[in-house]
């Protein structure tokens, strides 16, 4: 039986579209600061996302002369890290009296536009709390809260770090390791400290976020500098408010009640060792159109599926409180 609301099912879907060939998802990571930083790629399948990396050091360098008997030890350097796909969907709905009442093609063509604007709002908002997030909700993305640790426990990607040391991070704790809590006085001398820890491995820091309290704290100390960024900066271009500190850009992640980033913490991000990857086929794309089979409405899926992965944690960073 054809579908009673035929006419607004094809506009629902159509109104979608022209969202999508925007670069609607592109759009929604332009946002968010982390996921405007790293880089992206697709992946088109797979039970895991699987990252291949080296863990140890070819042990078979020998220094020989002539004859000498080489070393012929075999030598296990490779492994990977392997994460779960996570799945995000939200829907866009039109039922028949919101059609009638908005009669006129132009009328509920704008009705969907406005639900689709705050569809787009609201998987901005969540998306960017699970990019920070510990990946505790069910089926959550691991965020920054579970790949960055703040004392280099936990496991990650399938590999233990109390077991092996090439699955931590580095991080450093104003009480901890550095005798005082965070303050204007000290903020800059502790983001020195843990940059140095993150350069030995050589990271290269490109993006520090900072929460209300840590970014607060920089601000003031950088404010009689004027160490402002022009537009050469990847995040400034971007429209991100950012302050300079050495080759990284500092930005402001602000705290939220629904979660995301911790309060007084900095997270030292190489852009190289984070990747956003997403499946090909559900790069928050739209799903087909359901006709309720029972009521006078339709109803459309964003769909998105995909991981925050990491391919080294020892150039990744944290500063905080502890």
């Amino acid at each position: 039986m054809a579908s009673p609301n035929s006419s607004f099912t094809e506009l629902l879907s159509t109104t979608i579209q022209k969202l999508e060939e925007g670069g609607l998802f592109d759009n929604i990571l332009t946002k968010n600061a982390l996921s405007a930083g790293i880089k992206k790629r697709s992946v088109d399948g797979g039970p895991q996302i699987v990252v291949p990396v080296i863990w140890a050091e070819n042990a078979s360098y020998k220094r020989y002369s002539g004859a000498e008997l080489l070393n012929t030890a075999s030598n296990d350097t490779m492994t990977s890290f392997s994460y779960p796909w996570a799945q995000v969907a939200l829907n866009i709905q039109i039922n028949g009296r919101e059609m009638l009442q908005n009669s006129g093609k132009s009328q509920y063509r704008d009705l969907l536009k406005a639900r689709v604007s705050v569809a787009k709002l609201s998987f901005e908002n969540g998306f960017n709390e699970d990019m920070l997030s510990d990946g505790s909700l069910p089926n959550q993305v691991g965020g920054l809260q579970l790949l960055i640790s703040d004392n280099g426990t936990g496991t990650v990607g399938g590999v233990a770090r109390a077991s092996y040391a090439f699955a931590k991070n580095q991080f450093y704790r104003a009480v901890t390791d550095g005798g005082l809590a965070m303050s204007a006085s000290n903020c800059v001398s502790y983001m020195d400290a843990l940059d140095i820890l993150v350069s030995a491995k050589r990271g290269k820091t490109d993006l520090i976020l900072a929460d209300n309290v840590t970014f607060g704290y920089y601000e003031g100390t950088v404010h009689a500098l004027q160490r402002i960024t022009n537009d050469t900066g990847k995040m400034a271009r971007l429209g991100f408010r950012t302050y300079n500190y050495k080759s990284a850009e500092v930005v402001l992640e602000p705290s939220s009640p629904n979660g995301g980033m911790p309060g007084t913490t900095m997270y030292f991000i190489d852009s190289e060792a984070l990747e956003l990857v997403s499946h090909s086929k559900r790069n928050l794309v739209q799903l087909p159109t359901r006709d309720s089979f029972n009521q006078d409405s339709s109803i459309s899926y964003l769909a998105w599926m995909g991981q925050l992965v990491c391919n080294n944690f020892s150039r990744l960073g944290v500063l905080n409180n502890d």
